[in-house]
């Protein structure tokens, strides 16, 4: 309808040219006229060239503007024989015998109108995701996970009541509904710059030179490895708290460096091994990351941090001679800290299998300081002893007992007290924790995706422990016994079975309705191979143990997922762990946990 227009519009302009020249054109009877008048001959033969040289210019015009009408009508009727082409190839199908003969060098399969509609389409579902996610420069999202949670097969250490010759008494099994929600909002400001990688398509990706985030999560506040919240207490409100809190920079003169300070998600890779994924670690670190175009080395990535645990207030220690121990004073007031480092690189070994090494090093600073306690549900149980002096009508007498104390108050901001549940580790005779801790963790992943539908993944970790120390016991004397302490290793072994249900590849970001992942996990933690108040929390003990996890995952719509999780845990020294003596006959059964999750994400 347009380009009707425009030729209306040219004719409409050639017939007002033509008019025009026409009124211009003297006819005889004006030049008889002009010759009675009184100009002069000269006069008139300068006028008549002149009115000539204007008809020829004119001319010259209307030529023109017959040229481009002459080609834009060629322009509309190549387009309008395009469209029909177009049409009876997607409409017919042709036969064997016309295939050979008719079949264009390069066929399109839909019509231009199709194409715009699926245009507008996808323009549609992207502004409506939009709308829902975004508030200007402020994106929203969170998620809401219900939890059937079950444990059969626990035990405790106490002599058995039918054999006291042996320990281990078999405990009924628990049942509990957990809830974890989480809601995050995220900032970017700034211009974009590169974030040292590439799209398939080659082209670079850009992140915003600013990023800040806040995040919150239900839970215990004095619990880092889990914002699991029990629904129990009599109907009691449940907590919540900044789970997160950072901002972000990307340096612009430095492509694929990015610095985050704040309380973070961790930024090394890792299993749940040494780092449970619900911690949300505190300080500074520092990635670059690069990928690298036609090179069999696919990425390279540097990862720094600097994780302040906890801050201790000065101390003022005498010597027995009062005078003042500087060394001593010293050490009690040392803050403890992580620090670490780790190089990842990612290889192609084919179009369709990646490998990818990390190696990293996680430095625990004076967990000496560290206090175990034992904890019981919200409550932290201290042994106490108390001495009744005598007086004129009776003797002395002393009590024993166990004070209830809540783990919120003496853990959550603890007084730089250094109270932690580290109760999996190995501590000496005076309660602190035996071994120092610097871990070595080896992590390779490797991807088969020869069928891109099916993808494999297999994980394999290793960690270390270089600084294990001898354990201190007390003996039958009173006297320290060192135990040799060999407890420094842990292994866990990862596979990964996805059916992906994907009409684009452009769709593989984003989860679709149908998608299925199967995984199995083998894993051996020894004693004091990790730090065992970071590590995964869903384990039996989070130390000493063995287990086996099969997990199940069904994508029911986009932000519905439905996942099933079989645990299976063994004690690799029995009850009463690597140091302790468990006489011959004692119960050692498997714990057992059955987990079952809906989560709905916003």
């Amino acid at each position: 309808m347009k380009k009707n227009l425009q030729i209306l519009f040219l004719l409409l302009s050639v017939c007002f040219l033509n008019t025009a020249v026409a009124a211009q054109t003297p006819t005889p009877t004006q030049e008889n006229n002009n010759a009675s008048s009184t100009t002069t001959p000269a006069a008139q033969a300068s006028d008549i060239e002149e009115v000539r040289r204007q008809l020829r210019e004119q001319q010259k015009e209307i030529e023109q503007l017959r040229l481009m009408l002459l080609q834009q009508s060629k322009t509309i009727e190549g387009l309008q024989n395009n469209a029909a082409q177009t049409t009876a190839t997607t409409t017919q199908t042709p036969t064997a015998s016309t295939q050979g003969a008719n079949a264009p060098a390069s066929p399109q399969t839909a019509t231009i109108e199709s194409r715009v509609g699926n245009i507008e389409e996808q323009s549609k579902r992207a502004t409506e995701a939009a709308a829902r996610n975004q508030l200007g420069t402020l994106g929203f999202s969170g998620d809401l996970r219900m939890q059937y949670d079950s444990l059969y097969g626990l035990l405790n250490n106490a002599p058995n009541v039918n054999n006291p010759a042996i320990i281990g008494n078999e405990l009924s099994s628990r049942q509990r509904i957990r809830y974890r929600l989480r809601f995050a909002v995220r900032g970017k400001i700034g211009g974009d710059v590169f974030s040292g990688a590439y799209a398939a398509n080659g082209e670079r990706r850009t992140e915003r030179e600013f990023e800040w985030g806040i995040r919150l999560a239900a839970g215990s506040l004095a619990n880092p490895v889990s914002p699991n919240q029990i629904l129990t207490d009599f109907f009691s409100r449940k907590p919540v708290a900044l789970d997160q809190i950072y901002v972000q920079w990307r340096p612009r003169p430095v492509p694929g460096l990015r610095v985050i300070a704040g309380k973070f998600e961790p930024t090394w890779t890792r299993t749940e091994m040494t780092i449970d994924n619900d911690v949300q670690v505190e300080g500074v670190s520092q990635v670059y990351s690069r990928d690298i175009r036609n090179s069999f080395v696919k990425n390279v990535s540097l990862s720094l941090w600097q994780l302040p645990m906890l801050e201790r207030g000065t101390t003022f220690i005498r010597n027995q001679n009062g005078t003042v121990n500087i060394e001593e004073s010293d050490r009690a007031g040392r803050d403890l800290a992580m620090f670490g480092a780790q190089l990842q690189t990612r290889f192609a070994l084919s179009p369709n299998t990646n490998l990818t090494f990390a190696a990293a090093n996680l430095h625990y600073a004076n967990t000496g300081a560290i206090n175990p306690v034992q904890v019981f549900g919200n409550n932290l149980q201290l042994p106490v002893t108390i001495t009744i002096p005598a007086t004129a009508t009776t003797p002395s007498q002393t009590v024993t007992g166990v004070a209830n104390i809540p783990r919120d108050f003496l853990v959550s901001g603890n007084g730089n007290l250094g109270l932690t549940s580290a109760t999996n580790n190995a501590v000496n005779r005076d309660g602190r924790l035996a071994s120092g801790f610097n871990l070595v963790d080896l992590l390779a992943q490797l991807e088969f995706r020869q069928y891109k539908y099916n993808p494999l993944t297999f994980i394999f970790d290793y960690v270390r422990n270089t600084q294990t120390r001898d354990v201190i016991v007390a003996s039958s004397g009173g006297s320290n016994v060192f135990l040799p302490n060999n407890e420094n290793d842990g292994v866990w072994a990862e596979f990964r079975f996805q059916n992906l249900r994907r009409k684009r590849a452009s769709d593989f970001s984003q989860p679709v309705s149908g998608d299925i992942l199967l995984s199995y996990t083998f894993l051996r933690i020894e004693k004091d191979a990790v730090l065992t108040p970071f590590n995964w929390d869903d384990l039996v003990q989070q130390s000493d143990v063995q287990a086996h996890r099969l997990f199940l995952s069904y994508v029911v719509d986009p932000r519905v997922t439905f996942n099933i999780t079989g645990l299976f845990n063994q004690r690799l020294n029995g009850l009463l762990g690597a140091f302790g003596t468990n006489p011959p006959g004692s119960l050692n059964r498997n714990t057992n946990r059955l987990q079952i999750d809906t989560i709905f994400r916003f």
